[in-house]
């Protein structure tokens, strides 16, 4: 007796046209009716919410700088899922007697997108397509031919003392503005909710307007629900753009790859709040998080990330929300059921055990499908160890899922997927017959469909299996979930790579400057000042054989010499090494060796000016702290050099990309995530306002 399953509402959606119905002029004539773009735009809103033609799509990512990433995109179509009716409707010549060619939306992007696309077939000719002008004209057609036909399929538009039937039959105003408020939606985006143009007064008489205004409004009530497909397709076609070619209508397969908008990084990011971490902060390594939506039809996305030559890729994997609708749908059946729990037991005992069979089997499937993701993450985590050491990552113990027992594990205190996936072991080898019987009560079903939702279970992972150091590549495979029905939203895909400079890189070459200006210094040091070195072993000796002869009080002779060497060895130095702009990835990954390095030029320059300009005797103090500033720099640096140690044996990076239950598992204790990614693009169009700071 499971509740009835609905896709998430946006609360929003009736309120917006409602709101947009209110600012829209109203119209004094009719809007011209086309049978040919009503067909069409209806054919591509169905085929665009869907995009059941594209049998793969691949992405590939490159980081143009820091704050800017670039796309290009790849689509393989099927065009034998189209019928003979849609070929018909999506012609690209009305006046043809066969299609040759129709229209075919391959790809939704949000109106934040705002640049001109190029499309290419496999022969690299370019593929026409429609301005965003004809297909919001197409569009406006089919959703207002798709209002008629909802308006129409309503028994109360038979009733005269109905307002649908006036809306139907004589009140064209009101009709009217609400087929121009479809059209603003469309060519004018998503409406934000605002402040509404006052309302008349309760003793004033209503204008015509008001009327018509009122009346279109409360028929749209009556017609729609808040969770309408209509609202719901009218939402999608007014926030996001349709990217819709000419594609050959007697072909079975084509491929078309085009080159998306450049992506901003969110602006979080760029505040001038966070100007003083850029700048000075220590940052290991770049990490960057993607997110996109997958059509749900699609049966392989594959994602590739390029990076520079001095750049490697130290983590990189995917995850994606599949099993979000079979998370939904279980966790309402688990509550349903827990709710019903004791009635069901008195009244149909062999209808609870149905249920909780059917709830069971379920279980039993997203503990399978979490193993095989825990299992190809470990086998990942330990082939990144060994580049870099011969001891194995340490994970944290498995409980034995496999041995026999009357207890099904939900109630245990063990990660999540522990326990899904002993109780699918035991499920499968037939050892709960009677779940009713005591394994599956009321109590464990309302803990456990808390803990699955909190646990982020219906989340994916899938690894990066290119070998190369400075790429990644990550597939996804489409698993439809048992006998659910086939949802029509996408699928969140979101993308996770950490970029590191590790050696040879510039830290080590900066630690190598560092030890030439500190044995300069020192040696220097050891000549002008051998007192301080009196008692070293070799230091001192040499101290005394190369002391410059100097008048008491007076110039050093070799000034010259040694303000030259002070301020040109550093300096050639400096000019051997490779400091990219702070712009780019690699700046970044190299601002704290950056510093180091100019500020061991800083002090080289400092003593040699002081050398200029000093007296004999006096030079004690400069080169004292000299070498001190100098060894400070050498702790900072072996601090950093720890501190990416840490990083590159870290399992799982702890923030928002990780799922909950993956965290847990690899770490074996639950941690809070509330780090984000240095750089955070998104196709979605919406800033993250989860609260945190930068990883």
């Amino acid at each position: 007796m499971a509740r009835p399953r609905r896709e998430p509402v946006d609360p929003g959606l009736l309120a917006r046209f409602l709101h947009a119905l209110r600012r829209t002029p109203i119209p004094s004539a009719p809007s011209p009716h086309d049978s040919y773009q009503e067909a069409l735009g209806l054919n591509l809103l169905a085929l665009g919410l869907r995009l059941e033609h594209v049998d793969r799509m691949s992405e590939t990512l490159t980081l143009a700088d820091s704050t800017h990433m670039a796309r290009t995109v790849s689509i393989d179509i099927n065009m034998n899922v189209l019928t003979a009716d849609q070929k018909w409707a999506l012609r690209t010549d009305p006046g043809a007697d066969s299609p040759d060619s129709v229209w075919l939306p391959v790809a939704r992007h949000s109106r934040t997108a705002q640049a001109s696309f190029v499309v290419r077939d496999s022969a690299g000719n370019v593929v026409p397509r429609t301005t965003q002008v004809e297909t919001a004209r197409a569009l406006i057609h089919g959703l207002c031919r798709a209002f008629r036909m909802f308006l129409t399929s309503d028994p109360r538009t038979e009733d005269r003392e109905e307002l649908l039937h006036g809306i139907k039959h004589t009140l064209n105003r009101s009709r009217w503005l609400i087929e121009a408020t479809i059209a603003a939606m469309v060519t004018g985006g998503r409406p934000r909710l605002g402040a509404l143009p006052p309302s008349p007064p309760d003793n004033v008489r209503p204008t015509d307007s008001d009327i018509i205004r009122e009346k279109a409004a409360t028929a749209v009530t009556q017609l729609f629900e808040p969770d309408s497909p209509f609202l719901r397709l009218l939402d999608i076609a007014s926030s996001e753009y349709l990217l819709v070619v000419a594609m050959p209508a007697q072909r079975a397969q084509t491929f078309i790859r085009y080159d998306a908008p450049v992506i901003p990084a969110l602006s979080k990011h760029l505040r001038p709040r966070n100007t003083f971490a850029r700048w000075v902060g220590v940052r290991h390594e770049f990490t960057v998080r993607y997110t996109t939506l997958i059509p749900r039809a699609v049966n392989s996305y594959h994602v590739t990330a390029e990076v520079p030559q001095e750049i490697q890729v130290r983590r990189f994997f995917l995850t994606t929300d599949v099993d979000s609708p079979a998370l939904r749908s279980l966790v309402a059946d688990m509550r349903a059921v827990a709710d019903s729990y004791d009635n069901l037991r008195a009244v149909a005992p062999k209808l609870l055990e149905l249920e909780l069979q059917g709830i069971a089997s379920r279980l039993a499937e997203f503990g399978r499908r979490r193993e095989r993701d825990l299992a190809e993450f470990r086998a990942y985590i330990e082939e990144r160890y060994a580049t870099f050491s011969s001891r194995p990552p340490r994970f944290p113990p498995r409980p034995d899922t496999t041995t026999p027992a009357e207890d099904t594990g939900l109630g245990l205190e063990q990660p999540i997927i522990a326990k899904l996936e002993r109780f699918a072991n035991l499920y499968e080898a037939d050892w709960f017959r009677k779940l009713a019987d005591g394994p599956m009560t009321r109590d464990t079903l309302l803990r456990l469909a808390d803990e699955l939702e909190e646990t982020q279970v219906d989340q994916d992972v899938h690894t990066d299996n290119d070998p190369r150091e400075n790429a990644g590549h990550a597939q996804w495979q489409r698993r439809p979930f048992g006998a659910d029905p086939r949802p029509v939203e996408p699928v969140t895909s979101t993308v996770y790579m950490a970029l590191v400079d590790d050696p040879p890189s510039l830290a080590s070459n900066v630690a190598k400057l560092l030890l030439a200006v500190l044995v300069l210094v020192v040696s220097f040091g050891v000549v002008l000042e051998p007192a301080y070195f009196a008692g070293v072993p070799v230091l001192g000796s040499a101290g005394e054989s190369f002391h410059p002869v100097v008048d008491d009080g007076g110039p050093i002779s070799s000034a010259d010499a040694i303000v030259t060497m002070l301020l040109l060895v550093p300096g050639l130095l400096l000019s051997r090494l490779e400091i990219p702009s702070n712009k780019t990835v690699l700046g970044q990954l190299r601002l704290f060796p950056r510093y180091v390095a100019y500020s061991s030029v800083i002090i080289a320059g400092a003593l040699a000016l002081l050398v200029a300009s000093g007296r004999s005797g006096s030079l004690r103090v400069p080169f004292l702290l000299g070498m001190l500033a100098l060894l400070v720099l050498f702790l900072f640096v072996g601090l950093d050099g720890l501190g990416k140690a840490v990083k590159r044996r870290r399992r799982v990076p702890v923030n928002k990309v990780s799922p909950t239950w993956l965290v847990d598992e690899i770490r074996g204790r639950r941690v809070r995530r509330w780090k984000r990614c240095r750089a955070e693009f998104t196709t979605i169009g919406t800033e993250n306002d989860s609260e945190g700071d930068h990883a």
